[in-house]
């Protein structure tokens, strides 16, 4: 079970590639970030996650719609 949780969330680094839900420290790489900068996304309620016990979980694709959002287009 904690191999599968682990393939989920993304701790890995091949699963990094190809996981759906991505845990913070993954989604921090996967949007060039920081931690912190995902933890205050998380308590401003800017950014769409799943908790699961202490743990919070991000969707690749919100993660997405989330990078889109905050493009700034050219003059």
């Amino acid at each position: 079970m904690a191999k599968k949780l682990d393939v989920l969330v993304g701790t890995s680094s091949p699963a990094l590639a190809t996981a759906r839900m991505l845990n913070i420290k993954a989604a921090a790489t996967y949007l060039a970030t920081t931690v912190w900068f995902m933890r205050s996304l998380i308590w401003e309620r800017t950014i769409p996650f799943a908790k699961f016990g202490n743990r919070y979980v991000f969707d690749r694709a919100d993660l997405d719609a989330f990078a889109v959002a905050q493009k700034v287009s050219a003059r």
